[in-house]
């Protein structure tokens, strides 16, 4: 994935009518191609390097599988991108020298990983079951509607935590292919594997590295269970979503912690 930025794999420009946030596609052994808009922020790196990941397991596939077996699950496409955020965030923190930016640098971690795959995205697919159920009962709907649904979900969810306007009821928008299939539930399952893979590197670095390469590599060669045990996870049980749950818990004692250094 080296070659990228010389090679311009990247739409990076914000334009009109562009779509927000950021994809990744990858035509068979043929480079990949990112679409995103890059304003010069921390959280434009975090997209940048989420759609590398994907790009990494497409070249990867690719070059490993036909393809026949190239494209892999929906349930775990989305590890390989939020492995990367995980390890931009890690790399943030080693990196400060002082507990500031580190505690910065984890408070991303919750804030752009975690926030928006696990809350942001349950949203999305919590709206999307509603709109199923209309569809289902032989219902239409135009966008007044999908809006009122929106805020609904949104209100359900924070309750009398946080206000929700108008504006916010109009999120449903923001990227078509959420609602691809049942993509927005891909987010979830992806970031425990990720999370448990992240773990694995950090204890045991050889072995951890090595094994996700063999993940990144199996393409559709095999199921999704037995696909992401090559990461050294079980997803039969639910082990990892409880590291991953502890993973977020010393998140938060370590962001205290730097805090308490700070103010003394």
């Amino acid at each position: 994935i080296k070659p990228f930025k010389e090679e311009r794999w990247v739409d990076y420009a914000p334009n009109i009518g562009k779509e927000s946030g950021g994809y990744a596609t990858a035509p068979y052994r043929k480079h990949p191609y990112i679409l995103m808009s890059w304003t010069n922020r921390l959280s434009d790196v975090y997209t940048l390097v989420h759609e590398i990941g994907h790009a990494g397991q497409f070249i990867l596939s690719a070059n490993n599988n036909s393809i026949f077996n190239a494209s892999m699950s929906t349930y775990f496409v989305e590890a390989p991108s939020t492995f990367n955020e995980l390890l931009l965030s890690d790399y943030l923190e080693n990196q400060a020298d002082d507990p500031r930016t580190k505690r910065f640098a984890l408070a991303h971690r919750l804030t752009d990983t975690y926030f928006h795959n696990f809350i942001t995205h349950l949203l999305e697919a919590a709206f999307q079951r509603e709109v199923y159920n209309l569809i289902e009962a032989g219902e239409t709907f135009g966008a007044e509607k999908l809006n009122s649904i929106m805020q609904g979900v949104l209100q359900t969810f924070w309750g009398d935590a946080v206000e929700i306007d108008e504006d916010a009821a109009l999120t449903w928008m923001r990227q078509s292919h959420y609602y691809m299939g049942l993509y927005s539930y891909t987010y979830s399952a992806g970031l425990v594997v990720a999370t448990q893979g992240f773990i694995n590197v950090q204890s045991h670095p050889d072995e951890g590295v090595a094994n996700w390469l063999k993940f990144l590599k199996s393409g559709g060669s095999l199921d999704p269970i037995n696909t992401i045990k090559l990461t050294g996870a079980d997803v039969t049980t639910d082990e990892p979503l409880r590291n991953t749950i502890k993973f977020l818990s010393d998140t938060v004692d370590q962001i205290i912690a730097y805090t308490a250094e700070i103010e003394n």
